[in-house]
């Protein structure tokens, strides 16, 4: 179970260096859809990652605030830890 965590939230920091050159790759539904699921995770190490990666490049590119608006609030409203994600922000 562990090393699947491991390898969901490599994933997640392997798609942020993919980000770093192109940030539109996260207006793609399918990645749309797979960050959101990040973001509901078991594990808090894989939710940490996806709010990173949306964190650092949603306000670098306009289209991303409104296909992650929703997501983000909604974390913000159920995590523990608020105060980071706004940081973030």
């Amino acid at each position: 179970m562990e090393q699947a965590v491991a390898i969901r939230t490599k994933a997640l920091r392997c798609l942020t260096m993919v980000v770093e050159a192109d940030a539109t790759v996260l207006a793609r539904a399918d990645m749309q859809l797979w960050v959101r699921n990040s973001f509901l995770d078991q594990s808090t190490a894989v939710r940490e990652a996806a709010v990173d990666l949306v964190g650092k490049y949603v306000l670098s590119c306009p289209d991303l605030i409104e296909k992650y608006y929703d997501t983000l609030s909604l974390r913000i409203l159920v995590s523990s830890k608020f105060e980071a994600i706004l940081n973030l922000l």
